[in-house]
């Protein structure tokens, strides 16, 4: 079993020029059955400008080359100014949905994390809906089942039949440096859909140990169960601890207890392969850049079987440390990794980088065997 790099290059990067449309981040990726792919991502000025807006590009030659980027909305803002977020996946008839945020900008100048607290700004939520990553639906506004002020960036849905989706996520702290439920990660639960979402279940759950989980991506494994991993940080020791991860055997209603596997990194995204293999994509902490990592789940055991450097091995997670804590991620280099299996058997991964000073979208095609 190996990982072979066939090819490396550019979804997106922005120019010096243009007023809006320099800095790209947070890539998501689904291949529709035509064999297109549909990048959803965000693009402004700078990392933490008011002018945050979602768009879409479309490849139909393996990723190789991308059309322009496109914008999939643009927000009200008749109240406040409104930066956006889109997380993007392909749901089980083969249309495209996205989990839209919409940050309350009451203050336009002010950064949309406080960096006393670590606290981030209010956001309503959306659904949108998509064909062909082109045209896109009305936004669906939904009603959160809570009232927490302190909801965090999820990841895509994983939608686990035709109307039972889960939308992966985790708690932050509200603007003032509170959370009434302690900072965890959970996934929200819609059985129409996503029109709504009216229950939670607690997946990550290390608050009382003083551990946050963030970036918890989840993957549907062949034997029906499905695995979470997450980016683990314990906040007393501004520490960043082995991936944890641990799977749910009924359907995302509950979760089994956080387990370490072998990986020394942080934001990680798994992704199931054929029998009781997984790869996974993330950016490692014990050695410089973007790593792939090949392993068998035995049972509960993550058995390791082989990994490869996709990227930067020159780069360091976080220019200047190893802080994790929310207020120094603003130094990450790279990050958010999405994968997604091409109709030749091929992988294609696609995360954001920062380049001279500019943050672009990357892609690396692999193939394991």
């Amino acid at each position: 079993m190996n990982i072979e790099l066939i090819e490396a290059g550019l979804v997106y990067r922005g120019s010096d020029h243009h007023p809006h449309l320099r800095n790209a981040a947070f890539p998501s990726i689904a291949q529709i059955d035509d064999g297109t792919l549909v990048v959803s991502l965000t693009i402004c000025h700078g990392r933490n400008s008011v002018d945050v807006r979602c768009y879409s590009m479309r490849s139909t030659d393996q990723g190789r080359t991308w059309s322009e980027p496109e914008r999939i909305f643009e927000p009200d803002e008749s109240n406040c100014r409104v930066s956006t977020e889109i997380r993007m996946s392909r749901a089980h008839d083969g249309s495209l949905v996205g989990f839209v945020n919409l940050l309350r900008r009451t203050d336009p100048e002010a950064p949309t994390t406080n960096r006393e607290t670590g606290g981030t700004v209010e956001r309503e939520h959306a659904v949108i809906r998509s064909n062909d990553g082109r045209t896109w639906s009305e936004l669906e506004p939904i009603r959160m089942p809570f009232d927490w002020k302190c909801f965090g960036e999820p990841s895509p849905i994983l939608a686990l039949s035709a109307d039972r989706w889960l939308l992966p996520s985790l708690t932050r702290l509200n603007w003032d440096g509170e959370c009434p439920v302690g900072l965890k990660s959970f996934v929200m639960i819609s059985e129409d859909q996503g029109k709504s979402w009216p229950r939670t279940a607690d997946v990550f759950n290390l608050w009382p140990e003083g551990i946050i989980t963030w970036e918890q991506k989840q993957t549907l494994l062949g034997d029906g169960r499905i695995l979470a991993v997450t980016w683990a940080f314990h906040n007393e020791r501004r520490e960043n601890l082995p991936n944890h991860y641990t799977f749910s055997s009924d359907g995302g209603e509950s979760y089994g207890p956080p387990r370490h596997s072998p990986l020394h990194g942080q934001t990680c995204t798994p992704l199931a392969l054929t029998g009781n293999l997984i790869l996974c994509a993330y950016r490692r902490l014990d050695r410089n850049g973007l790593w792939a990592h090949v392993a068998e789940i035995d049972g509960d055991a993550w058995n390791p079987v082989t990994e490869l450097c996709l990227w930067g091995s020159d780069r360091e997670a976080i220019a200047g440390g190893r802080d994790s804590s929310i207020q120094q991620q603003h130094n990450l280099q790279f990050g958010f990794p999405q994968l997604v299996r091409l109709q030749d058997g091929t992988i294609l991964v696609v995360f954001w980088a920062v380049e001279d000073g500019l943050s672009v979208i990357r892609r690396v095609r692999l193939r394991v065997g």
